[in-house]
């Protein structure tokens, strides 16, 4: 294993602003195979576009809809595509322990500059089995652990003064927290305890600006692969304290965004950036790609994007 010093570069990689969850480019009879030209096609759009960092193998990115091989080979060409510009969060969730640290390794070996993980998947664990399961990553990779919360997906909370425990026993190795809700209240508890010892950011599309206002460090959001920009500007206005042009931002993407549930997810996603002149495929089966209905919906809900667009997205998939 490669255990490499990762205290070069802090400022930029310090978990900050927007980081993009990356769709997965399949391409091929049944989305057979990984598009690895498509990843780092869409890899140079995100950079382009103004985002933070770039995450692979999340949500988004249908990590469960692929082999371990194809998960680390996603990894390899999204850091290869990066070439330094931005940090390259890995996702290594998984159901065993055992198992998302054979991806964590390879994710490190890879160069990645964190990990991702959720609690253990399908099967529910004891709050000191949790623990353990993220100290045992911790262990036995190098790279900062992100951890993800999304309850409404995994089935349970990750309790936030767990969180704060395991940065207490690990100090510095915690690089953040994405949260995936909508509810503030609970948000806010997250902030309360993590204040000061581990920077959190929000997961709900809609909520990025309201996250920002109550001492959110970025937003970690699934719209950012189909408008990295508009979504960015949401928190580069925010930071200049350009308050009424950052709510404008975050009312111009508010359209898709209210569109992206549609179907089965993240199928809304590659139809936005198809509409836009960025073919990553379909979603992966048992998943389905959107009706007529739905895909007309989502186009309309980027029609003013694409009167506007300086052919960004055209040029990256030339």
């Amino acid at each position: 294993m490669n255990h490499r010093s990762h205290k070069g570069d802090q400022d930029q990689k310090k978990l900050h602003g927007i980081v993009v969850p990356m769709i997965t480019p399949f391409r091929g009879k049944g989305m057979s195979e990984v598009d690895h030209e498509g990843f780092e096609k869409l890899s140079q759009f995100l950079i382009e576009g103004g985002v933070n960092a770039l995450m692979v193998n999340g949500t988004s990115g249908e990590f469960l809809m692929q082999s371990f091989d194809e998960r680390k080979a996603a990894v390899r060409t999204v850091v290869k595509a990066a070439r330094g510009r931005v940090p390259v969060i890995a996702g290594i969730s998984e159901a065993s322990t055992i198992n998302a640290i054979s991806l964590g390794q390879d994710a490190e070996d890879a160069g990645a500059d964190a990990i991702l993980a959720t609690g253990p998947i399908y099967y529910k664990t004891t709050n000191d089995g949790l623990f353990g399961h993220y100290a045992s990553l911790l262990k036995a990779v190098s790279l900062p652990l992100m951890i993800y919360n999304i309850p409404s997906w995994i089935g349970y909370n990750i309790p936030a003064v767990l969180v704060k425990k395991l940065e207490e026993r690990h100090p510095g190795r915690i690089y953040g927290v994405k949260f995936t809700t909508s509810d503030l209240e609970l948000f806010l508890e997250y902030l309360r305890i993590l204040k000061n010892l581990v920077p959190v950011t929000i997961g709900a599309d809609a909520l990025i600006l309201s996250a920002l206002q109550l001492g959110a460090a970025g937003a970690t959001v699934g719209c950012a692969n189909v408008l990295p920009g508009d979504t960015s500007a949401i928190y580069r206005l925010f930071v200049k304290q350009r308050y009424a042009e950052a709510i404008e931002a975050q009312e111009k993407i508010d359209g898709f965004v209210q569109v992206m549930g549609l179907g089965t997810f993240p199928a809304s996603l590659k139809e936005g950036l198809r509409f836009l002149g960025l073919d990553c495929g379909q979603v992966r089966p048992p998943l389905v790609p959107l009706g007529v209905t739905e895909a007309k919906a989502v186009r309309e809900s980027l029609s003013w994007k694409k009167l506007t667009q300086g052919s960004s997205a055209t040029a990256a998939g030339k």
